[in-house]
């Protein structure tokens, strides 16, 4: 089986919990991505994804301009160790309902494994099958 280190994200990308939101949004809009880990004195704390904003955005509850990133990020709960597969990382996103999981190598944060990933695992796997 394949592991998620064939398929990940190995740039990291984080704001600070002090950031405003609207400074976080535009920062994953100009590197093209869907979540932004949140760091703290080197240490990551949590993640401010596109879900998280957009759920507050159609609530009507934040103003991007004066709300920080600590407000509405959400605790850094899951993440996957470098050597798992696949299939434990689509178990983990399925499970959780999550789209972003940190990914750790000898108890640091070394990458990012998404649902965009994982569509490019099945692309990459359907190539290969011949029908």
């Amino acid at each position: 089986m394949s592991k998620i280190s064939e398929f990940m994200s190995t740039t990291i990308y984080s704001t600070s919990p002090d950031a405003f939101a609207h400074e976080a949004i535009d920062k994953m809009y100009k590197n093209k991505i869907g979540a932004l880990l949140v760091e703290t004195g080197g240490t990551h704390t949590g993640m401010f994804t596109k879900t998280d904003w957009m759920t507050l955005v159609l609530k009507g509850e934040c103003d991007p301009k004066t709300i920080k990133v600590s407000e509405i990020m959400t605790e850094l709960k899951h993440t996957l160790d470098i050597n798992q597969t696949i299939s434990e990382a689509s178990a983990m996103i399925e499970s959780n309902k999550i789209r972003h999981i940190p990914v750790k190598e000898n108890g640091k944060i070394v990458g990012m494994f998404s649902v965009k990933d994982l569509e490019k695992y099945y692309l990459q796997l359907h190539r290969k099958t011949d029908f």
